[in-house]
C-alpha cells in the first residue's frame, strides 16, 4: 500500500509500513549488514574552522508532533525515530533491509517464515537495553502490538498489524509473529519508518499512550538519547553509551526546526547548521561551488503523479483520461520547473524494485490527444472549449498552495491541455487541508490533483487502487475500481514468491496504463547539501537517510 498523498517542497516522506515496502522479500536467503567506511577516527581533522567537532546540526523544515512513530506522520518523525528507538530492520543506501533489533531478515529459506505464510520468527537481539538500562524482550513486541490495535491510541493506521492474530513470546528474545492469512509484506512490520518496539515496564499501565508525558521525553533502545527539547526551535540528542552497537561516534545531534528553506540556506551559507536534507531543486545550483559545502543527489522513493477522480463524470470517461495524460509534455514540465532532478516514471514501483518492470510511460502525444476527444464526440466550441451535449470540457487542478514548483507546474499543464482543447482552472489548498481526511482528496470534491507520494520497501499498493479502499477505508482517493486488477493485486500480497508478485504487478500496470486512474510522472531525486566535513553519512532511497547515524562523523 501506498503512504497517504502528501506534498512537501523540500525532502519527501519516504515512509515504510506494513502497507508500503522495495527490497527484498519472503524469497530473501538473508541480508547482510553493508560495509560502510567506519575506520576513520572519532576525532576526525575536519578542514573548514566552523566545525562543531563530534556535533551535527540538521535542519527540519517541521517540528513532530510526537516522538512516537504511532502518532505522526511527518517526514521529521522519521528522522527523530530512528536516531530514539531501535526498529528490526533499517534500510540501507540501496533500500535493502539491515538486521537491527532483529537479529537476521525472516525468510522461508532460513526457516523464520513458515512455508504457509502465516508465522514469521523474529530473534532479538540479547544485548539490546532501554536507555534506563531495563532490557528489551519479548515483552515489549507484544506490548507494543496490543498499543497499536488499543482504540483508545489514535494511531496513524493499523495496515498490516491488524492482520497479526497473535503474538507468541518463545523465551525472552525471540517472537512468532502469527498470521490471520498470508500477507507477504508481515515481514516489514516494526520496520524504521514505521512503529519500532516500545517499552512495555514503562507504558503498559497507561490506558492510551497519546499526550503522556513520555511522547515528549521517550525512553528509547535507539543510539540517542532525548537531551533537550525547545518547541518550535530545537531538538538536542546526546550519544546513548546503552547502544547495542556501542556509543556512536557523534557526541551530538541537533535538529533545528526552520519552516523557510530560505533561511535554513542562509544559515547554511554562514555555518550555523550542517545539514539540509532536501534542498528545493531551483536553488541547487546557488549552493555549487560554495566553499565547505558537498551537494549530493540520489533517487528517492517518491513520486510526483497527477490523479484523475472517477467520481467526476467527464473523468469517469476513459477516453477524456487517456487524451488528458497525453496532452501533456511531463519531460519539458520536469526540466523546466524541477530542474531536472527527477526520472520519467509508468507505474508506482521504484525502478531499483525487485519487482520493477519494463512497461514504458504514457508518452506526450497531443495529436492523439486531439483524435481520442474527436473520436468520444468531445468537439472544439467557438472558443476553442471542447462541448459535448452542452456540456465543457472544463477541470480544475489543485496542488498545496505555496508550494511554488508544483504552482509553476500547475500553469504549464493549463497551457498544455488548452492546446487540446481542455479548459483548465487552477484551485489550490492550503497543505494540511488537501491531505486531511475530510479534505478535497479524500472527500473527493477535486477534478484533478499534482501531488507526491512516498513508496516503502514492498511494492503492495492494493490500498491505492483496490475497490474497497476508497475513502475512508484506504488511500484511493482516484476512486478506481477494475475487478481484474483487484484481484492480481490480492494474489500478490498473498504469494511469497517474487517471480509471482512481479508478474501480478506488471500485469496490473499494463491495464490501469491502459485505463489512467492517474499518471505516475516522476520519480524524485533528493538533493542533500552538507558540511565537507561530514564522514560516511549514506543517503537511503526510503524512509529516512538517518538509519547508519550511529556512524556519522564530523
Amino acid at each position: 500500500m501506498n503512504a497517504r498523498p502528501r506534498d512537501s517542497s523540500t525532502r519527501s516522506g519516504r515512509a515504510c509500513s506494513a502497507a508500503l515496502i522495495v527490497a527484498l522479500l519472503f524469497a530473501l536467503s538473508g541480508c547482510a549488514r553493508p560495509q560502510i567506511n567506519s575506520s576513520t577516527p572519532s576525532a576526525i581533522a575536519g578542514k573548514n574552522p566552523w566545525t562543531i567537532h563530534g556535533v551535527l546540526r540538521f535542519s527540519e523544515q517541521e517540528e513532530p508532533n510526537s516522538l512516537l512513530k504511532m502518532f505522526s506522520n511527518q517526514e521529521s518523525a522519521d528522522d527523530v525515530t530512528a536516531l530514539l528507538f531501535e526498529p528490526f530492520f533499517r534500510f540501507d543506501d540501496r533500500g535493502r533491509p539491515v538486521p537491527a533489533l532483529a537479529t537476521q531478515f525472516p525468510t522461508v529459506a532460513n526457516g523464520l517464515v513458515s512455508k504457509d505464510g502465516l508465522r514469521i520468527t523474529i530473534k532479538l537481539r540479547p544485548n539490546a537495553l532501554w536507555s534506563d538500562g531495563a532490557p528489551v524482550t519479548a515483552d515489549d513486541i507484544i506490548f507494543t502490538w496490543h498499543a497499536i490495535m488499543n482504540p483508545e491510541n489514535p494511531v496513524t493506521h493499523t495496515a498490516g498489524y491488524d492482520k497479526i492474530k497473535a503474538i507468541v513470546a518463545r523465551g525472552p528474545h525471540q517472537v512468532t509473529i502469527v498470521l490471520r492469512m498470508p500477507f507477504a509484506p508481515a515481514v516489514y512490520l516494526f520496520c524504521e519508518g514505521d512503529y519500532p518496539p516500545l517499552p512495555a515496564h514503562l507504558l503498559r499501565n497507561f490506558r492510551t499512550l497519546n499526550n503522556i508525558a513520555y511522547d515528549a521525553a521517550p525512553v528509547g533502545d535507539g543510539p540517542f538519547v532525548l537531551r533537550h527539547w525547545e518547541h518550535g526551535s530545537e531538538l538536542v540528542f546526546a550519544a546513548n553509551p546503552r547502544y547495542w552497537r556501542g556509543k556512536p561516534k557523534l557526541d551530538e545531534v541537533r535538529i533545528k526546526i526552520i519552516p523557510s528553506t530560505t533561511t535554513a540556506l542562509q544559515l547554511l551559507r554562514t555555518h550555523e547548521i550542517d545539514v539540509i536534507d532536501g534542498v528545493p531543486k531551483p536553488q541547487v545550483r546557488e549552493l555549487n561551488g560554495i566553499d565547505g559545502i558537498a551537494v549530493r543527489t540520489h533517487l528517492i522513493a517518491a513520486y510526483r503523479h497527477l490523479d484523475f477522480n472517477l467520481k467526476n463524470p467527464i473523468l469517469a470517461d476513459v477516453a477524456v483520461r487517456r487524451a488528458v495524460a497525453r496532452g501533456i509534455d511531463y519531460e519539458r514540465i520536469m526540466q523546466t520547473v524541477y530542474a531536472g532532478y527527477a526520472e520519467r516514471a509508468a507505474t508506482d514501483i521504484p525502478p531499483f524494485s525487485w519487482a520493477a518492470n519494463g512497461l514504458a510511460p504514457i508518452p506526450y502525444d497531443p495529436a492523439a490527444a486531439r483524435r481520442m476527444l474527436d473520436e468520444a464526440n468531445w468537439h472544439p466550441g467557438p472558443d476553442g472549449v471542447r462541448v459535448k451535449s452542452g456540456a465543457r470540457l472544463a477541470l480544475t487542478i489543485s496542488t498545496a498552495a505555496g508550494n511554488r514548483a508544483a504552482e509553476s507546474a500547475e500553469a504549464m499543464i493549463e497551457q498544455q491541455l488548452k492546446a487540446i482543447g481542455v479548459e483548465l482552472s487552477i484551485k489550490n489548498y492550503a497543505g494540511p487541508l488537501l491531505f486531511d481526511e475530510h479534505g478535497p482528496l479524500f472527500g473527493g470534491t477535486y477534478d484533478m490533483a499534482w501531488i507526491e507520494n512516498s513508496e516503502g520497501v514492498d511494492p503492495d499498493d492494493l490500498a491505492s487502487w483496490g475497490c474497497d479502499y476508497f475513502p475512508h477505508r484506504g488511500a484511493n482517493t482516484d476512486f478506481y475500481c477494475n475487478p481484474r486488477v483487484d484481484a492480481l493485486l490480492r494474489d500478490a500480497q498473498r504469494s511469497a514468491v517474487q517471480a509471482r508478485r512481479r508478474r501480478d504487478y506488471e500485469q496490473a500496470w499494463a491495464i490501469m496504463l491502459d485505463e489512467v486512474p492517474a499518471v505516475i510522472v516522476y520519480w524524485d531525486k533528493s538533493v542533500v547539501a552538507a558540511n565537507s566535513d561530514l564522514r560516511n553519512y549514506a543517503m537511503s532511497p526510503v524512509v529516512t537517510d538517518f538509519w547508519n547515524c550511529w556512524e556519522w562523523e564530523i
